[in-house]
């Protein structure tokens, strides 16, 4: 029997790896470099395994349809991002490789619960995914005006609370060195890309929901008395003109970009715009602008009675069902999501790592403290195939909302409720839902009016009130001293009096 000599083998391998075609991850652009930064760890890879892999950029408005079109075919990248809940809709379809027997190699312990349920789909045990990076949204506010007008984290911490400051700030008048005005408050409107994501703080914070499994089937909540109720506080920061209203025609990058200018001192902002605060315009920062210059604060999402629930969303990578034997691409999933890995890849894209071990190491800083503290106890949206129907008629749903106040629109709370009936039908219908009875109109304004009024708010907290009839110490103490200063002044007015006499004389 010929042998191979062990040098012309290892000649075969290194050729054979040279020849191969290099692995392919697609993402979409995460930071102000997204293949540059991703190009980065695959330098490293190579380092490591010898094997050759390029990124492929998406576009987020065509990422959905590149992908479905790519995972049906067979013929998809080896390893690709996915938002976290696109991954329940595509592993039901057949299209991702269930991840199960690699999870020791894994290790899903390590991950922050609220990201790993966005691995999987409800009712399933396997996991298809693993989670790359956080997209954590909590309150930010302007270092400098904040402790200007004497802000307290305490003041922040009801929805009330965060309501009667933004008062105080409006009253405040306040105004930059060009005469810009600066507004308490501004978040965008329907022509934002994420607008339930926008109302989801306020409605979970107040203990309600979009959707919610009743009996084991997934139905509308949108005409439940809290969910009611964190709608229309969200709205009353509108009609209180407790921000700026101008917002209302833009998108989230318009509205941080306010932030960032120092136009607004309150803003919901992810994780990304504490980074960028930290680096030059070069390099993709605002370190230089106003907000990098006066300084930033991270608070929670003020709390109602549902607590205190921020947004979490981000992004998990996964392996494509069609390259569910490849050794390689395997690999490049494990690196990447490997803690070491994870840690330098989301520093330089500005979300936080979903690796529980690498945030105890960013909760050491004290503005990301706030964010991992809020993630470790946010919520994501259900792991349910059907969500991005539901969530395209939330979109459709708030962006009729926000029409009502257009300028020259006419809002009416009775208007609102007309919105939420036909899309808690809608919803319903989606979900295949039974038809049960919803809230009546009289229920709504009744929940509505549980609100404080903003007039409420505004009143000094503490009141001098008169002194009752039995209050008779007070009242005796008081009656001295009228008597005593009576008699004072009689006395001068005669000294007077007797001095003139005596000069006429």
């Amino acid at each position: 029997m010929n042998r191979i000599p062990k040098i012309v083998l290892a000649a075969l391998s290194v050729f054979s790896l040279a020849l191969a075609k290099p692995l392919e991850v697609w993402i979409m652009p995460n930071g102000a470099n997204p293949q540059g930064i991703l190009e980065e760890r695959l330098v490293d890879f190579k380092k490591e395994t010898g094997l050759d892999a390029k990124v492929v950029v998406l576009d987020w408005g065509e990422a959905w349809s590149r992908i479905t079109a790519a995972l049906e075919s067979g013929k998809g990248p080896d390893v690709l991002q996915l938002g976290t809940t696109w991954v329940s809709y595509f592993a039901s379809q057949g299209h991702l490789t269930a991840l199960d027997p690699f999870a020791s190699q894994i290790d899903p312990d390590r991950f922050m619960s609220t990201s790993w349920k966005t691995t999987q789909v409800d009712g399933d045990t396997s996991f298809y995914a693993i989670p790359w990076f956080v997209d954590i949204r909590v309150l930010m506010g302007n270092r400098h005006w904040v402790e200007a007008q004497g802000i307290k984290t305490s003041d922040l911490a009801k929805v009330d609370g965060f309501r009667k400051a933004l008062v105080k700030l409006r009253k405040a008048g306040l105004v930059r060195d060009d005469a810009t005005p600066i507004y308490p408050f501004a978040f965008p409107g329907k022509s934002d890309w994420n607008i339930p994501h926008n109302f989801a703080p306020w409605i979970w914070s107040q203990g309600g929901d979009f959707i919610g499994k009743v009996n084991g089937q997934w139905r509308s909540q949108l005409l439940e008395k809290n969910t009611v109720i964190g709608i229309r506080r969200y709205i009353g920061f509108v009609l209180d003109s407790l921000m700026n209203q101008n917002a209302l025609k833009e998108n989230s990058a318009q509205v941080t970009g306010r932030f960032n200018n120092g136009e607004q001192i309150f803003a919901v902002n992810t994780s990304e715009v504490i980074m960028q605060t930290r680096v030059s315009e070069t390099e993709g920062g605002t370190l230089n602008s106003k907000i990098g210059q006066e300084g930033i604060l991270t608070f929670p999402i003020p709390a109602g009675p549902g607590g205190s629930v921020a947004f979490v969303g981000g992004s998990n990578l996964a392996l494509p069902q069609a390259k569910s034997k490849d050794a390689n691409a395997l690999k490049l999933l494990l690196f990447l999501t490997r803690a070491d890995n994870l840690d330098k890849y989301t520093k330089k894209i500005g979300f936080l790592p979903p690796d529980k071990g690498v945030l105890q190491v960013w909760a050491q800083d004290p503005l990301y403290r706030v964010l991992v503290e809020q993630a470790e106890k946010g919520r994501a949206y259900p792991n349910i195939p059907d969500w991005g129907t539901v969530e395209s008629m939330l979109v459709e749903m708030f962006s009729a909302v926000w029409t009502l106040l257009d300028v020259g629109g006419i809002y009416t709370d009775e208007d609102l409720y007309k919105i939420l009936v036909q899309y808690n039908d809608k919803v319903n219908e989606a979900l295949k839902a039974p038809v049960v009875n919803h809230m009546q109109l009289p229920e709504f304004t009744a929940a509505i009016n549980e609100i404080t009024p903003l007039a409420s708010l505004e009143q000094d907290s503490v009141k001098v009130e008169a002194p009752t009839e039995t209050d008779t110490s007070s009242m005796a103490g008081l009656d001295w001293k009228i008597v005593a200063g009576c008699g004072l002044l009689l006395v001068l007015l005669g000294a007077v009096i007797f001095i003139r006499k005596k000069r006429a004389s």
